[in-house]
């Protein structure tokens, strides 16, 4: 039931709720009822007794010995349906129903419930002057309609639970209603469209109130996120001058003849760190045009296999003969996409196989297509990726815990890759890495 739209658990919930409240009422009406009319029965039981005393002190013809047995015709014609024992002063035997088969139903004084002949009846004794009478009444009727009862409440519930989740689904559409407007409305906020809002309610009520609130969260959001990427663009741009000029004024000192070999390897160092610095405005320049969708992309038809061909030779550089390199390319694999960032998502993944190979291993590119989409993939042999790895290896300035101090990078490789290809309509993912390989594919559609 956790999966199930809002609208049918309403529905579902309030029939249950329902049935169980019908049912649970049902248990005490019917408990009530039956000590009611089971009263009603004793009073009458009471009231049978009483005329029969009554009428043996009273009609003319009865007998005046209460020691003398009863004949029927004495009985009256209610008390003849029932079940009646009379008994006199000590206790002798006077009247006994037919009925009765000779079964007996005396007992204390007050009413009770017992068998007769296998039915359930109500039974009451009473001593009124010189007579005791024990009178039963068959329950067969009160249980018999108690049993009807049950059966019509049995065959109504479903026929209830129905109509209320009926009722319910009606009431729960029309109450989810507001938020499926307001999460068609949030789908259409995105980065392209910040200045999107959910629109308001006409009614005052929690929903507009919710609605309020989140357009307020998302007016602070906007104001984050444009000032993040304008910060980030502004930066980076802002360094490279001062990065460039650093840089040339290190190569120029370092290629002085008055520098000492000591001062030269120090130089040296330093330029290595420019050149990290510069790769890394680089990608903060690139990540703040695809994070701002401003990222110029010049699309034109190209073959996805002569790049991977040329990523197979920058492998063989990057391997120095340590690792066995392998490919299987499809020729002809054309796509329409802007082949210098695409180049740099293959540079990232053949680099990072490079990195990450243990001597001896193996790396291999493939190029295949699937219906209207082109693969890419890099794979290579090693130890599997920790799960923790994997969650997360895609984030930004993420590096993972595999990853050796002498080990270059700053962890924004393989997130500016992913989001390349996914502005070129593509994808980035990883595949598998399960102890045998570790295997990176980028999906990008076929060109026309």
């Amino acid at each position: 039931m956790r999966r199930w739209p809002l609208k049918i658990k309403t529905g579902a919930y309030a029939a249950l709720l329902t049935m169980l409240t019908l049912m649970v009422t049902a248990v005490f009406f019917f408990t009530i009822l039956y000590h009611r009319q089971r009263k009603e029965v004793d009073d009458e039981l009471l009231d049978n007794a009483d005329e029969l005393v009554r009428d043996l002190r009273n009609f003319r013809g009865a007998p005046v010995n209460p020691r003398h047995p009863l004949s029927a015709k004495f009985v009256p014609l209610d008390l003849r349906e029932h079940h009646l024992m009379l008994m006199g002063p000590e206790g002798q035997l006077l009247y006994h129903s037919p009925n009765l088969q000779g079964a007996s139903i005396e007992g204390p004084p007050g009413f009770r419930t017992v068998t007769v002949a296998g039915q359930a009846c109500r039974a009451g004794s009473f001593k009124m002057g010189d007579f005791t009478v024990h009178v039963a009444m068959s329950l067969a009727p009160l249980e018999a309609f108690h049993a009807d009862l049950r059966f019509g409440l049995l065959m109504t519930l479903p026929l209830i639970g129905v109509m209320v989740f009926a009722g319910g689904l009606w009431l729960g559409n029309r109450a989810v209603a507001p938020l499926a407007a307001l999460s068609s409305a949030a789908e259409a906020i995105s980065v392209e469209n910040l200045s999107e809002r959910l629109p308001t309610p006409p009614a005052d009520d929690e929903i507009a109130r919710l609605t309020v609130v989140l357009n307020s969260a998302f007016d602070r959001m906007r104001a984050a996120y444009t000032s993040a990427a304008r910060f980030s663009a502004d930066a980076s741009h802002q360094l490279k001058t001062p990065v460039a000029v650093m840089r040339a004024g290190l190569e120029s000192l370092r290629d002085s003849p008055e520098i000492g070999s000591a001062a030269r390897e120090e130089l040296d160092g330093l330029l290595r760190q420019v050149r990290r610095l510069t790769g890394l405005i680089q990608d903060l320049l690139l990540l703040a045009g695809t994070d701002a969708r401003r990222l110029r992309l010049e699309s034109q038809p190209f073959d996805l296999s002569d790049l991977a061909a040329e990523a197979l030779d920058d492998l063989s550089v990057l391997a120095h003969d340590r690792l066995e390199v392998e490919s299987a390319l499809t020729p002809g694999l054309t796509v329409c996409a802007d082949r210098r960032h695409v180049a740099m998502v293959s540079q990232n993944l053949v680099e990072n196989a490079a990195k990450y190979t243990p001597e001896g291993g193996r790396v291999r590119i493939t190029t295949k297509r699937e219906g209207n989409v082109a693969h890419l993939s890099v794979a290579n042999t090693g130890p599997a990726l920790p799960e923790a790895d994997r969650e997360g290896i895609f984030e930004r300035f993420r590096r993972g815990s595999q990853v050796g101090e002498g080990q270059t990078g700053h962890g924004l490789g393989l997130n500016i890759a992913r989001e390349l290809a996914r502005a070129h309509g593509g994808d980035l993912e990883l595949v598998r890495s399960d102890g045998e390989w570790t295997e990176f594919a980028l999906t990008l559609p076929v060109g026309v």
